[in-house]
């Protein structure tokens, strides 16, 4: 099910462009990592390995980057924003498992599609509510 309640994300330009290299680096495999937010603005990003046991069909970050990335975020009193990842074969859009995952983490999924490879790849935001619901927003670039 596919709400309309739309919510913008605003990227800084140079942390975009940082998300979309490390996507690029990755491909055929999906890849991850995590933004951090202080206060309203998206301040760091955190690209990780693929720790998943089959990286070309799914993403996960490591038991060790994620307290790492914990850590981190704790030192500047920050919040755990957003989790990215890619879908290297299909659409922006999350599968089946993403929404499992995400409806217990409460964090925004940040999704990039390589469906039009070698075109570099698009983004979608949405938030997953514990429902299931499927919500998506906008990303601004600044």
């Amino acid at each position: 099910m596919v709400s309309a309640a739309p919510f913008v994300v605003r990227l800084p330009g140079a942390l975009y462009q940082e998300m979309v290299a490390h996507v690029v680096a990755g491909y055929p495999n999906e890849t991850c990592g995590l933004l951090a937010s202080k206060g309203d603005q998206v301040v760091k990003n955190y690209p990780t390995a693929n720790a998943a046991e089959h990286p070309d069909d799914f993403s996960e970050i490591s038991p060790e980057d994620l307290l790492h990335i914990s850590n981190d975020i704790d030192e500047y009193d920050g919040d755990m924003y957003s989790y990215y990842h890619s879908h290297p074969q299909s659409e922006a859009y999350p599968s089946p498992r993403d929404i499992e995952w995400a409806r217990h983490n409460r964090l925004l999924y940040i999704i990039f599609s390589h469906q039009h490879y070698p075109e570099p790849p698009y983004a979608r935001v949405f938030s997953i509510l514990e429902d299931g619901t499927v919500i998506e927003g906008k990303i601004e670039i600044a």
